[in-house]
C-alpha cells in the first residue's frame, strides 16, 4: 500500500489522482482512494497501477 494521503479521508494508500494544482513551486497532485472519489462523484484524472518506483515488493 502506498503512503499517498487521501484528500477525503484520514487513511493513507490513495490509488487515484483527482486533480492537479499549479503553484509557484511547480504544482501538486491531489490524491484520493477510488471509493472516496466515487462517493463524491469525482472522476479521477488517472489511476495508479503499481507501487511508486523504489518501494520494496
Amino acid at each position: 500500500m502506498s503512503g499517498r494521503p487521501c484528500t477525503y479521508c484520514p487513511e493513507p494508500g490513495a490509488d487515484v489522482c483527482v486533480r492537479t494544482q499549479r503553484d509557484d513551486a511547480g504544482g501538486a497532485h491531489i490524491y484520493a482512494h477510488r471509493e472516496c472519489a466515487d462517493e463524491r462523484g469525482v472522476i479521477p484524472l488517472y489511476v495508479f497501477t503499481d507501487e511508486p518506483a523504489g518501494t520494496a515488493r
